[in-house]
């Protein structure tokens, strides 16, 4: 954690709805501020500029589904896609 104010912990959101840009980002910030990690220090480890951590915390339009995923590696997310049933059964 970087040295001067401390990060405040957010509570982790509700994981049992549908997927969203929002949901996304409250969860990211959610986990980024429970580790005790500052958006500068989050940025490095993730690779990605504060600017773009900043617009993927408030579900801005326009950030590249790569720098979304270096963050949630970073911060220990895990997205999983669960098997469909064919249409064509």
């Amino acid at each position: 954690m970087s040295k001067g104010k401390q990060v405040k912990a957010l509570p982790s959101p509700d994981l049992n709805q549908d997927i969203s840009l929002e949901l996304i980002a409250i969860a990211i910030k959610a986990r980024r501020t429970q580790q005790g990690l500052d958006l500068k220090t989050a940025s490095m480890l993730s690779d990605v500029s504060v600017v773009t951590l900043s617009k993927i915390e408030y579900a801005s339009k326009g950030v590249r589904m790569e720098s979304v995923l270096k963050v949630m590696r970073a911060l220990g997310i895990k997205l999983s896609i669960l098997p469909w049933e064919s249409d064509n059964a």
